[in-house]
């Protein structure tokens, strides 16, 4: 990033997991490592490697589609370890419930679902502290370098050149308008309960043709809750959401998908070009600074590497 300037405080240097992490401290992950004979091979600033941490290394990389040979899983270790120290050394501290956050972050942009990638690292022999390891270490160096960013973000004229190499408003992409409406699930649902709610859900879904008559329909029926309408722009959406609302038809009901709140489904009340382009505008200047934030830990962990004292022994 050319061009930053000052403003409020970077927000979300934390980010708070919320049910995944019941997930994660569940899955059934070897205690520890296979056993055998475990030899340093390498070392960086005195911390040792050894080749048990290579060969699950290995395994990881694999996982997560990355160059996984012998001497980029040392690589990977020497990262993880400069990175988690020079957190250390301004307090950062991940917790299990933030590590969480961050596996599921990587599962999307794997497009995979937070378990299948567990199971993925579970079948590959990858025990629980060794992916907690690399996840932390991660995590750590990225709030850190987040806050010593505090305050930055991408200038207007970064902005609205980025904004014209995209077509300028044209770019603001679709504006939908949109209703929740949510059968509630008691506490306990067994799956009689839930059939027969699904049931309910399908009947409203094949009744409602509008959202001013569907809305009313569904509040006399019993346990419905029936949210206000908001619009929101695709650039405000996720992948899954906005493919699954450009096949459902103006007027119409999404199919009905379990949540935490109960069955949901969205009407579609309006769809169309969207007039403002201040979703877009926010999604640029989070790239700009998301890229900005990128090349400076980048540029920090270059520069620990240099000065770091590694020892590597011959095979």
């Amino acid at each position: 990033m050319t061009e930053v300037r000052k403003a409020g405080a970077y927000a979300g240097v934390l980010l708070k997991a919320r049910l995944f992490a019941a997930v994660v401290a569940a899955a059934p992950f070897a205690a520890a490592c296979p056993v055998h004979a475990q030899a340093i091979v390498a070392s960086i600033n005195g911390d040792p490697i050894t080749n048990i941490d290579i060969d699950q290394r290995m395994k990881l990389l694999r996982v997560l589609r990355k160059p996984a040979t012998r001497e980029a899983a040392i690589e990977s270790l020497f990262r993880d370890r400069l990175q988690i120290h020079e957190a250390e050394k301004y307090g950062v501290n991940p917790r299990d419930a933030d590590i969480s956050q961050q596996i599921v972050k990587t599962a999307t942009e794997m497009n995979l679902q937070p378990q299948a990638l567990l199971s993925a690292l579970q079948a590959a022999g990858v025990s629980e502290d060794q992916f907690k390891s690399y996840f932390r270490a991660n995590l750590a160096f990225t709030v850190l370098v987040q806050a010593l960013n505090k305050g930055v973000e991408a200038s207007e004229t970064q902005v609205r050149a980025e904004l014209e190499k995209q077509g300028g408003k044209a770019a603001a992409g679709t504006s939908y308008t949109v209703q929740q409406i949510i059968f509630t699930l008691p506490i306990g649902t067994t799956p009689a309960i839930l059939a027969a709610r699904s049931k309910e859900a399908e009947q409203l879904r094949s009744r409602f043709t509008d959202c001013k008559s569907g809305a009313e329909m569904a509040r006399t029926l019993n346990d419905v809750t029936v949210r206000d309408q908001l619009t929101r722009s695709s650039h405000e959406l996720g992948e899954q959401l906005r493919q699954l609302l450009d096949k459902t038809a103006i007027g119409r009901l999404t199919p009905p998908q379990r949540s935490t709140s109960g069955l949901e489904m969205v009407a579609v009340c309006a769809r169309g070009p969207a007039k403002d382009d201040t979703a877009i505008r926010q999604t640029i200047a989070q790239k700009l600074l998301a890229a900005h934030i990128q090349e400076d830990g980048e540029r920090r962990l270059k520069e620990l590497r240099d000065r770091a004292v590694i020892v590597k022994s011959t095979p």
